[in-house]
């Protein structure tokens, strides 16, 4: 798995991990849930942003996924579209507060979404507000910096499209776990 590390101008460090395979490896998928585990924890709120389905794997796991992932979502929390063609083609937000199956949350998410960002919360931020800053910003933040600078978060995960890679933006001034 690579690792790259970078500064931006703005003070936001950008760490890249990749490349893995979520589907056939297992070792792939166990080094990911302990990244996971060690940027987030039990009890942890945790907001969410998704775009459309994937379309790497079979229908009916897709279907499968979907259950899955909203039923989970929804019983700690809440799952809102913003933009809805289909069941497939979709811009959602949610949040939920994690338990003790959250890394294996984190990988369906992964399986399931064709684009997904995650974070903590900071400075009391609600879903609501969440909301009305994605509706006055947009969604166009692809490596999370805006969201950082505008201290919504002090991290947030991305997961890159195709499932094989992870970005970590994080503020300079968070110390950032050994996470690999």
């Amino acid at each position: 798995m690579d690792i790259i590390n970078k500064t931006t101008e703005g003070g936001v460090g950008i760490l890249t991990i990749g490349f893995f395979n979520i589907f056939d490896s297992m070792d792939d998928r166990i080094i990911l849930k302990n990244a996971f585990e060690n940027l987030f924890a039990v009890g942890d709120n945790v907001f969410f942003f998704f775009h459309r389905e994937e379309n790497l794997i079979a229908s009916d796991e897709l279907a499968i996924l979907r259950k899955n992932i909203l039923e989970k979502i929804e019983e700690t929390g809440g799952f809102k579209y913003l933009n809805r063609i289909d069941d497939q083609r979709f811009e959602a937000i949610a949040y939920a507060k994690l338990d003790y199956n959250f890394p294996n949350l984190f990988i369906d998410l992964f399986k399931y979404y064709y684009s997904c960002d995650f974070f903590k919360p900071i400075n009391d931020l609600t879903f609501d507000e969440y909301e009305d800053y994605i509706d006055v910003n947009g969604t166009e933040d692809i490596d999370g910096v805006k969201m950082i600078q505008n201290k919504l978060t002090d991290m947030i995960c991305i997961k890159g499209l195709g499932a094989d890679h992870m970005v970590v933006s994080y503020n300079l001034d968070l110390h950032m776990p050994e996470i690999l």
